[in-house]
């Protein structure tokens, strides 16, 4: 399935505690995400490449757009999957500035 891509103002983002650290966090159609990478938005097809990625590894994923930036949610189920492929994957996209 490919990643559901959203404008930013229409992701409703909230604060809690997850994997060690203060998380952005959201909710779409019944599931709970994690924001795990936001980059500058000229990267915004890289990023939307890695999203398709981890949705073939069966991991559920969301892009949210910005006029400045992008970022890549990650369902909270599918954490596992997206932590070992992220490192790797991440390399080479520069963080934006949040």
């Amino acid at each position: 399935m490919l990643p559901r891509v959203l404008p930013e103002d229409q992701v409703p983002i909230f604060k809690f505690w997850f994997d060690g650290s203060l998380q952005a966090g959201t909710h779409h159609r019944n599931e709970l995400y994690y924001r795990a990478l936001t980059v500058d938005v000229h990267q915004r097809s890289r990023l939307y490449h890695l999203a398709c990625r981890l949705s073939r590894h069966r991991a559920t994923t969301l892009v949210s757009l910005a006029s400045d930036q992008c970022s890549l949610w990650v369902s909270l189920r599918d954490h596992a999957v997206a932590a070992s492929l992220l490192p790797r994957s991440a390399l080479g996209l520069s963080h934006a500035q949040r």
